[in-house]
Parts: C-alpha cells; sequence; structure tokens
C-alpha cells in the first residue's frame, strides 16, 4: 500500500490493528551468553514461535511505533517495541555483574573479539571519533592487524565538539601517537552530502548521525574496506559506574577514595548520592530498589511518554514505559544487586547495535557476546583509578589501560560532546512526518510541541521507515 492509497484512522480501526498492544518482558536466559547477543530474535505474541519481521508487506503497529518517544529509547541505543503486529522481541534476562572476571585478561580477550568481527576478511576499516573508547578498539585492531597481515583504515566524521575541537585533527594526532601510518579518511560533516542509510525492517534508526554513517560506510567501500568496526559498548561495559564509594574504599588504591568523591562531585552526582547508596544496603530489596529508583533514575518517574504522540497511541506508548521500569527494577531486585551492580544492569541492558548503513558488514567488538560477557563481569573496583590525570580517564582506567601511557595528553581531557553539530544535522536533515501525523501517530502540531532535538531526531527516523515500509507493501 502507498501513501496515496486510504487509510482508516478511526479510533476503532486503531483498536483494531493495535489490539496486541506493546509491552516489555525478560525471558529466563538459557545461558550464561544469551543476554549478550545482540541479533535481533523475535516470537510471535500469544503462541511464543519464533518468527521474523516480514521483507515485504506486513502490519505495523502504530502503539509499537510510539514506543521510540519512550524515555528509554530517546536515551539509549535501543530498538524498543517491535515494529509489526504480532511480533515480540525476545530479550533474555541479564544476570548480575559478578566481578569474578581477570581484568590482566582484557587486552587479549579483546584482540579475540576484533578477530572475530574481522573474520576472513583482509581489509578492515575502524570508525574513529578522537575519543577513548574508538582510540582503544584502533590501536588493538591495528595489534591484530600487524600480527595477522592485514590493512587497517581508519575513517572519521569530522563533528566538531561542543568545545570546537575537530575528531580529524584528533585522530591524526593519535595515529602519530601510536606510530601507525594507516589511511585515514574524513567524512564530511554536511548532511546532504551524503544519502539516507538503507531501510531496516527491526524499526527506525537510532544513530545520532545517520546520513554521516552512510558517508563512512562509502568511503570506507571505496578504500576498499571488508568490514568497518566501531566503538560501541565500551561506555556500558567498562566504565565505572557510580554508587561505588564503598567498594573503591574497601579495595582501591590509597588515593582512590578521595580522587572518586571529587569525581563523583564533578561528573557522576553529587556525594550525596553515594551516601544514599550506602545506607540503602542497609535496608531490604523492596525499599532499596524504591530509593535507587527515585535517585538514580528521576526522569523515568517523573516523564511518561511524548507530547507528540496522539491520544490514541499515547497511553500505550506509557504502559510500554512503565513494563520497561517494572521489569528493569525486578530483575535488579531479585538478583540482590547494589546500587552500583544495578547501574551496571540498568546501562547495559536492554541494549542493540546500529544496524549497518549500507552493504558492508558492521560490527561493534565491545558487543562482542563473549567478549562483553567477560567484561559485565569484571571487578567494579577496578574500573576505576585516581592515578590518572583526568576525570575521563580515572572512570574509563580499563580503557585507558589499552593505550600506551601518555595518551592522556593526546586525547581531549573530557568526554566529547556534539550537542550543537547535533542540532545542526537534524536543522538540516529533518524529514516532515507528513505520514506519522496522516496515519495518526503524531499530532498534527508535533513541531510545537518538540521538547529537544532527540524528538525531532526520532520523528525523522520514524517518518523514514513508515515511508519504506509502505513502500513494500505494509500498511496499518
Amino acid at each position: 500500500m502507498t501513501s496515496t492509497q486510504r487509510h482508516d484512522h478511526s479510533p476503532a480501526a486503531l483498536g483494531r490493528a493495535d489490539q496486541d498492544a506493546p509491552s516489555f518482558r525478560y525471558t529466563p536466559a538459557p545461558d550464561r551468553l544469551s543476554p549478550f547477543v545482540t541479533t535481533p530474535a523475535y516470537r510471535e505474541a500469544g503462541t511464543g514461535r519464533p518468527a521474523a519481521p516480514p521483507a515485504t508487506g506486513g502490519t505495523y503497529s502504530l502503539a509499537a511505533l510510539a514506543t521510540w518517544f519512550t524515555w528509554p529509547a530517546l536515551s539509549t541505543d535501543l530498538f524498543p517495541a517491535p515494529p509489526w503486529s504480532g511480533l515480540e522481541r525476545v530479550r533474555h534476562a541479564p544476570p548480575r555483574p559478578r566481578g569474578h572476571a581477570h581484568p590482566r585478561e582484557l587486552r587479549d580477550r579483546l584482540e579475540a573479539a576484533v578477530e572475530r568481527a574481522i573474520g576472513d576478511r583482509e581489509h578492515v576499516a575502524v570508525a574513529t571519533s578522537g575519543g577513548l573508547d574508538s582510540a582503544a578498539l584502533l590501536a588493538v585492531t591495528a595489534r591484530v592487524c600487524r600480527r595477522t597481515g592485514r590493512r587497517l583504515l581508519a575513517v572519521t566524521m569530522d563533528i566538531p565538539d561542543d568545545r570546537g575541537r575537530r575528531p580529524k585533527t584528533v585522530v591524526d594526532r593519535l595515529l602519530e601517537f601510536l606510530g601507525l601510518r594507516c589511511p585515514h579518511l574524513r567524512v564530511d560533516p554536511a548532511p546532504r552530502r551524503w544519502p539516507e542509510p538503507e531501510w531496516c525492517e527491526h524499526g527506525p534508526r537510532f544513530d545520532g548521525f545517520p546520513r554521516l554513517h552512510r558517508g563512512m560506510a562509502e568511503l570506507a567501500v571505496g578504500a576498499g574496506a571488508q568490514v568497518l568496526l566501531h566503538g560501541s559498548g565500551a561506555d556500558q561495559l567498562l566504565e565505572a559506574p557510580g554508587y561505588m564509594a564503598a567498594r573503591v574504599l574497601r579495595t582501591g588504591s590509597p588515593g582512590d577514595p578521595m580522587a572518586y568523591l571529587r569525581d563523583a562531585s564533578a561528573g557522576g552526582g553529587p556525594p550525596l548520592r553515594e551516601l544514599v547508596a550506602v545506607l540503602a544496603g542497609r535496608l531490604g530489596r523492596r525499599a532499596s530498589s524504591g530509593l535507587y529508583w527515585a535517585t538514580a533514575w528521576p526522569r523515568r518517574l517523573q516523564e511518561r511518554g511524548s507530547p507528540l504522540l496522539t491520544g490514541e497511541v499515547h497511553e500505550r506508548a506509557c504502559a510500554w514505559e512503565d513494563d520497561h521500569r517494572r521489569e528493569s527494577a525486578r530483575v535488579a531486585a531479585e538478583a540482590g544487586a547494589s546500587w552500583a551492580e544495578a547501574l551496571m544492569i540498568h546501562r547495559t541492558f536492554p541494549y542493540d547495535v546500529v544496524v549497518p548503513a549500507t552493504g558492508l558488514p558492521e560490527a561493534a567488538p565491545y558487543y562482542d557476546p563473549v567478549f562483553a560477557e567477560y567484561a559485565f563481569h569484571l571487578p567494579q573496583a577496578m574500573r576505576y583509578s585516581g592515578a590518572y590525570e583526568n576525570e575521563y580517564l580515572r572512570r574509563k582506567r580499563l580503557v585507558a589501560d589499552l593505550l600506551p601511557d601518555g595518551i592522556g595528553a593526546v586525547l581531549p581531557p573530557y568526554r566529547q560532546r556534539g550537542s550543537q553539530s547535533y542540532a545542526r544535522y537534524w536543522r538540516l536533515a529533518r524529514v516532515e512526518p507528513t505520514l506519522a501525523v496522516e496515519r495518526g501517530l503524531l499530532r498534527p502540531d508535533w513541531r510545537t510541541r518538540c521538547r529537544d532535538t532527540f524528538e525531532v531526531a526520532t520523528a525523522s527516523a520514524v517518518e523514514l521507515w513508515l515511508r519504506g515500509a509502505e513502500a513494500r507493501g505494509a500498511s496499518a
């Protein structure tokens, strides 16, 4: 069915099409690696039989698409609910982080993950941003390429951060520091320079700069690369989670506790939250869990759904969001997790990886299931070290340890933020969501209700997905 064909958008029709309102449930994991597998798996709603999204045709669900406008989807890398009626995403319940993994194995484990991502390909591209995670991935991938005789390529979206630094300049300096002479390609940050990525049956895209992502893939292919590696996942799996004051005091180095509390005040939240976390450990699971959610995730309790959504789908999106919060709280409470462990669980699960922008294979070695399972169980206190010269490196000491001494003088001493570039990109690449309005998903005055650029980006992504789905014969 095309966009010019008639659709019935009455409340009754919406009810018929979306009688299987989306819900969020974790399924018990059959083995220890299942929670860490990022390849989407689906089942039929009601029967539980394995299923797959339709390649053509099919019925999409407006209520499911509305979940893209909830707080979990807007704030994390996530395909929230499958956009197809009658389809559920299988997500396996996360474990409690046990702290039994050995940090000294980190480099070898990541090298093995990189080798699995490369497979038998001979020419490897690494997406480099000038940040710590992609720098460590580049260094580890270079070691693999040297050892195995493969060719290496670096490719960078040259998006200035909020302090005006250009990633291309930083990565050039990084390559010199690492002694690498591989080609380095720059993606022109003008969005109109590149087409939109290919349509994806799993749902609207959630990458921040999708056209530039496609540009990165096209440049890599043009240079002969056979796979593109990304640094996604290091923040979730390797960074110090917060609420670790007591643990750092017990097991950290002598200077770590004071450095940790200073950093908590500057970037990880006020020290009072750390004290509350210590006191909460003396309470029962129910009381501790309630206090944790109000302290760690206040927005999840304050905001429900999006004002862009029509009344017919808004409440169903809110119900999905409530399901997500209850399930997230349940798995942490049943595991008896501390606040630091709960934060590790909730920032890591559920998670997805951005699908490729073109036919070029792409992979995120940090999210390799074997490596992710290992990294998730690394000791929490080992994720922080007061020995590094700035907060960014101290909170990500495991990633920093993958790089040579002196890396702090090469990379920016802060987590790179590109909010201004992000806003500019979506001013230029925004897609008018005419179908989303016509089909009854978004309000006609959606633009005046937008709270931030994330909602503008999501409206554009949903619109492009709807156009692609209907072009392939799908209908509501």
